[in-house]
């Protein structure tokens, strides 16, 4: 008979076949999956519930909900547009301010995906007018969207530190290690759209005759302003603790100004002032994400109580052991990017690889976990995961889609490279 940590592990396999074979959300399947598990284990349905991550869906929820009626009334869409016309006669510099307007759209709170799906058409169309290389557009899209989309003030950051508490570190230690992926974040996408600028010849783009944008009406002046007060309660209090840690006040200041709290307060204020509509707002929320996060989170969970990460854990400290020279970072690398190359980092790579880093035998658990984020978003670029499909969507031309689907295909394995060494010189760190 199969032991129990065989059959969760089996369970998580299935979970991420079923989804990508049926074009079924994961999670789904990893809840079915929990459940049965669960009975197995000699839990009850209401154990079986408890297992979904409250808190982290309460981090999901509330940001993109508010940062889904910012983008609901075009506030984001119309200032990047502003940003790149501003430019317009030095075209050599568009494509940098594209990839800078990624990173702030993604940076300011809505997140990576949110930057996949909303910059991708604006980028594309773009592109067709200055003769821009499609992939070098993919590569402003996707790594500005992930440059941006990990520091602790957005979706990527606050979900980041949510998994990592969820596995017993203190408040303090997750927020240290989720500003370390930030920081890679930041550091490795950065370089790679430097890379891309160069071979790609960014700088050599044709000026085009870009059409001025509208203004910003009054209620979206107001938007921005509001999402300006979120932004400073967010990271204010933070700083000064920062630079003051002594401080009872800011300390107290700083657990009270919750994002999730803050983030719930824009939404009230945002509907309030008639900032834009809740219902389309509604459907900017990423659900399937939610659900994929809450639904594996649910069957990791169960594993972590069975021992399962636990016994992989240790299978992949008994390698290192063996082989010695730190492989055990790469063999994590090369699971993280093949899982990827199907499925979402956030979503599904994260959830489920995380849970083995207390167990491994390392001395910095931050670069683990930006490992286990580096090199899942690196093959993220595939067209069959999530980034990569909806860095095509925003082509409308089947021709050029076509291409850079080929392109997006050859892509993770430079970067997987490219990851290996910057990683092995310790630029990833």
């Amino acid at each position: 008979m199969l032991s129990f940590n065989v059959i969760i592990l089996l369970f998580i396999v299935l979970s991420i076949a079923g989804g990508y074979f049926f074009k079924i959300n994961i999670g789904i399947f990893a809840i079915v999956f929990s459940f049965i598990a669960a009975y197995i284990y000699g839990l009850n349905a209401k154990d079986v519930s408890g297992l979904w991550g409250l808190n982290l869906f309460f981090i999901l929820l509330s940001i993109t909900f508010f940062y889904g009626i910012v983008i609901s009334n075009g506030t984001l869409s119309l200032v990047a547009e502003k940003m790149v016309f501003a430019v317009r006669n030095q075209p050599f510099l568009i494509p940098i301010v594209l990839f800078v307007t990624v990173v702030i759209f993604a940076g300011i709170g809505p997140g990576h995906y949110a930057a996949f799906a909303f910059m991708s058409p604006l980028v594309m169309v773009i592109a067709s007018k200055i003769n821009m290389s499609r992939l070098l557009a993919a590569i402003i899209i996707y790594s500005g969207a992930v440059a941006g989309g990990f520091n602790p003030f957005t979706l990527g950051g606050r979900v980041t530190e949510g998994l990592i508490e969820k596995l017993g570190y203190s408040v303090e230690m997750s927020q240290a290690y989720a500003l370390t992926v930030g920081r890679n974040s930041f550091v490795i996408h950065t370089l790679i759209f430097i890379f891309g600028y160069i071979l790609l010849k960014g700088y050599q783009v044709t000026s085009a005759q870009i059409e001025q944008p509208k203004l910003l009406n009054n209620q979206q002046k107001r938007t921005l302003a509001l999402v300006a007060l979120i932004f400073l309660l967010v990271i204010v209090p933070s700083v000064l603790l920062a630079l003051n840690p002594q401080s009872l006040f800011l300390s107290k200041m700083t657990k009270m100004l919750d994002p999730t709290f803050l983030s719930f307060l824009g939404i009230v204020l945002a509907l309030v002032l008639k900032l834009g509509n809740e219902n389309e707002a509604m459907k900017n929320i990423p659900w399937s994400i939610i659900i994929m996060i809450g639904g594996l989170g649910m069957l990791t969970e169960l594993a972590s109580k069975a021992g399962a990460m636990t016994a992989l854990s240790n299978y992949l400290n008994s390698i290192d052991g063996s082989i010695g020279g730190g492989v055990i970072y790469y063999l994590v690398a090369a699971f993280s990017s093949m899982m990827s190359v199907f499925a979402s980092s956030m979503g599904v790579v994260m959830p489920t690889f995380y849970p083995i880093v207390p167990n491994l035998h390392v001395d910095n658990p931050g670069l683990m976990f930006s490992i286990i984020t580096m090199f899942a978003t690196f093959t993220g670029y595939s067209p069959f995961s999530s980034g990569g499909a909806l860095v095509i969507a925003g082509l409308t031309d089947p021709k050029e889609s076509k291409q850079l689907f080929i392109r997006l295909l050859i892509l993770p394995f430079l970067l997987l490279a490219l990851g290996y060494c910057l990683l092995y010189i310790g630029v990833l760190y």
